[in-house]
């Protein structure tokens, strides 16, 4: 009986060393399956990271042409209220706090970089984080590895989709600029027909002059962007409210001519 083990049994040189050679093919098609997966991984995610960051630069430099001409405005707002608050014994416009009108009209607007700070969270993964080298030796380790190195691919798979996600709120973002810088000029016609000649007995006018340097105001001081480029909920409010005002003002007396 000894003997036929010591012949086929797993005592016997030539099965041991069979078994180890297919061992080590195994374990190199694993580590081959393995790099196959990250340079997978690797590639989907830097082509869409590549995509966001292209309409990054594209939308980055609308939002920055927008968010100086909200400042223009608003410097136009607050002269505006200087001379008449200045010139008008009549007119006391003690709501408005010039100080912090002029900060919001000449300050670096945090909105002016939003775009860029929302990309910089977007890091790139540390593949040692999920994939290393292993011996030829390591049958249980490369297995292992090959396992890892597959769920890496799967992960970048679901991080491509959040990447294009984000790039396609990012395509949205110019049409909703446009839409609030209309609804903005349309407010600073307005503004500039009740800044002519108002009284303190026109006390809806007043009201109206504070009430639209308040809003531009508040559009440049919150936050516009989350970072999935989605527009925040406080400042579509603000958006929700600069449309508001501009309809409800539409047909006060004093515009109709």
């Amino acid at each position: 009986m000894g003997f036929f083990n010591d012949i086929f049994g797993s005592n016997n040189p030539i099965s041991r060393a069979e078994d180890n050679y297919e061992k080590r093919q195994q374990i190199a098609d694993w580590n081959y399956r393995a790099r196959e997966y990250v340079s997978d991984g690797q590639r989907i995610y830097e082509e869409a990271y590549g995509d966001l960051v292209y309409e990054c630069s594209k939308v980055g430099d609308k939002v920055r042409n927008f968010v100086n001409y909200k400042q223009q405005v608003l410097r136009e707002i607050n002269d505006t209220l200087k001379s008449i608050n200045q010139s008008s014994i009549d007119v006391n416009i003690s709501s408005i706090d010039f100080a912090s009108l002029d900060r919001c009209a000449v300050t670096q607007s945090e909105q002016l970089t939003c775009v860029d700070k929302a990309l910089d969270t977007w890091v790139v993964p540390e593949i040692s984080d999920w994939f290393r080298d292993v011996s030829y030796e390591d049958y249980y380790g490369a297995k292992s590895n090959m396992n890892k190195a597959k769920a890496f691919k799967e992960q970048m798979k679901t991080k491509r989709e959040m990447l294009r996600n984000a790039k396609y709120a990012l395509r949205s973002i110019p049409d909703f600029l446009s839409d609030e810088k209309n609804q903005i000029e349309q407010l600073m016609d307005k503004f500039r027909k009740a800044a002519k000649g108002v009284t303190s007995s026109e006390k809806e006018r007043v009201e109206s002059l504070c009430t639209i340097a308040k809003l531009i105001a508040d559009s440049l001081t919150t936050q516009l962007l989350d970072n999935n480029y989605q527009i925040t909920q406080q400042y579509q409010e603000i958006h929700n409210r600069i449309s508001y005002t501009n309809s409800s003002l539409a047909d006060s007396a004093w515009l109709i001519e």
